[in-house]
């Protein structure tokens, strides 16, 4: 057995509290935007993947911008912008 997997990662610990610290932030600026709180956020959108997908698609929905772009931006993005924005829109609904 080779050295590294006979020990721990000395890093691991940091690596996971830097994660969930990150994810924590995310969860906070996602509330901020809007009436959801940190804990819905991350109801809504569990992945810190989605999250920043959903911080992106809030960037434009209020940048000052003509309908256009903001189409184009979803075109372009339909991928991550449509899932995060369906997956948000469950708030709304339920």
């Amino acid at each position: 057995p080779n050295l590294q997997s006979a020990m721990s990662n000395p890093f691991a610990q940091a690596a996971q509290q830097a994660a969930q610290l990150t994810d924590d932030q995310l969860a906070k600026e996602l509330s901020s935007l809007g009436p959801l709180s940190n804990a819905q956020v991350k109801a809504l959108l569990p992945s810190r993947k989605d999250q920043e997908d959903f911080i992106e698609l809030m960037k434009v929905v209020e940048a000052e911008t003509a309908m256009d772009q903001k189409l184009a931006f979803l075109r372009k993005n339909i991928q991550s912008a449509g899932k995060v924005a369906l997956q948000a829109l469950r708030f709304f609904v339920t």
